[in-house]
């Protein structure tokens, strides 16, 4: 039986009641299935949702023939009624992480008409790899022009189409679809195929960095990181960078050149 989707209904609901239709124990633990969930399934590059049911933890979740397995910690009775709770915190994050890749993304695909073929959302960022050359020095202008979408708090639109509505639709995607598919659209930005969670307007992404650049096979691969772990990566850099400073008695926008003076000093 297909279980209802209510991550889908609404992206940020974080508790849930739903009766249990299955459980079955496994060599990892109990998967169980609910007529209804706001768990996320692993998919898309996108990790599932863990959290709990009646208290019992849910480690994580995977779809399976339209319904979501979450696999649990300890059984529960079939046609018990449950209480849902998932790790919200850990969620806003990935659904900020994957809201923010889907507008560099568009923005590069609308720039260059290129392709991302490769998406990796990890603990602590994304990773992204292009079908084309990026140039280097076209970052920063890309990082300003997706930052400057995220900060005009734009809506950030789901909705499924199919048959001509779909074949009319100019969304991005690096290969044809076919039958029912979910869109996800932020106006001027980009319009994707997608099957994953995203924030309901731009401004809760808060901020996107880019982090790295390098060549890989023939396009490259970048990294990313937005919200709430971007603040967290920046403050990290922050406080290696006000150590360097104090070492080598500059001020923190000097410390580039304080380091390049003391290794010019050792080489004479």
């Amino acid at each position: 039986m297909e279980t209802r989707k209510l991550y889908y209904e609404d992206s940020h609901l974080s508790r849930f009641t739903s009766e249990v239709l299955s459980c079955t124990q496994t060599a990892d633990g109990w998967e169980v299935t609910l007529a209804a969930t706001a768990f996320y399934p692993e998919g898309g590059g996108q990790a599932g949702d863990s959290g709990t049911l009646n208290g019992v933890r849910v480690r994580s979740t995977r779809e399976r023939a339209g319904a979501v397995v979450h696999l649990c910690e300890a059984p529960l009775e079939v046609g018990a009624a449950v209480t849902g709770v998932i790790d919200y915190d850990l969620r806003f994050a990935r659904m900020q992480q994957h809201s923010g890749e889907h507008m560099l993304s568009g923005v590069i695909h609308r720039r260059y008409g290129f392709h991302n073929v490769g998406f990796h959302m990890g603990a602590a960022s994304v990773t992204i790899d292009f079908d084309g050359v990026i140039p280097q020095e076209d970052l920063p202008g890309l990082e300003a022009a997706v930052n400057d979408g995220i900060w005009q708090d734009l809506p950030i639109r789901t909705w499924c189409a199919g048959g001509d509505a779909l074949a009319d639709s100019p969304y991005r995607s690096k290969r044809p679809l076919e039958g029912l598919v979910r869109l996800v659209e932020i106006p001027g930005y980009d319009l994707c195929a997608c099957c994953g969670t995203h924030v309901k307007r731009t401004g809760e992404i808060g901020l996107l960095k880019l982090l790295s650049w390098a060549r890989f096979h023939q396009g490259v691969r970048m990294e990313m990181v937005c919200g709430g772990r971007a603040l967290t990566y920046l403050s990290q850099i922050y406080h290696q960078n006000r150590m360097v400073s104090q070492t080598f008695s500059a001020k923190p926008l000097e410390t580039g050149a304080a380091a390049q003076r003391m290794a010019q000093e050792l080489e004479t």
